[in-house]
């Protein structure tokens, strides 16, 4: 989980680059959309998973990543922008954008099931647990 949050920031720092290279903002809601669900919450949720509020972590990881996920296909990928990957011009830092945009894509569906996938195995873990004291 901690690779898939690690490179899920790495992608996200070369994103913004080629964002901010390439002029393209975002509006006010937009920018606290990446700040708060984009880039803080996978870390916290990280962070989280790492102490005894795994099962909070998890849901965090999995609501984050999707929310991210839907964010990104949205205005990357279906919203005619500035920030549409065919927006872009042919140059490296063009290039740098329409890869990271599909880079973001890959690893928000991979930390999705990660998050959903270990929250799932927590719980059927959790529900025996709790059968087998009440026997």
């Amino acid at each position: 989980m901690t690779a898939i949050v690690v490179a899920h920031l790495l992608v996200n720092i070369v994103h913004g680059l080629a964002h901010r290279e390439l002029r393209v903002g975002l509006d006010p809601p937009a920018s606290i959309f990446v700040i708060v669900v984009v880039l803080v919450s996978p870390l916290l949720a990280m962070a989280l998973v790492w102490t005894t509020k795994k099962r909070i972590g998890l849901i965090l990881l999995s609501l984050a990543m999707f929310g991210s996920l839907l964010f990104g296909f949205y205005h990357h990928f279906l919203a005619v922008s500035p920030d549409h990957v065919h927006s872009q011009p042919p140059s490296l830092r063009g290039i740098a954008f329409v890869l990271t945009a599909y880079l973001l894509l890959i690893t928000e569906a991979i930390g999705t099931y990660v998050g959903v996938h270990f929250l799932w195995i927590a719980t059927e873990t959790s529900n025996k647990t709790v059968k087998v004291r009440f026997r």
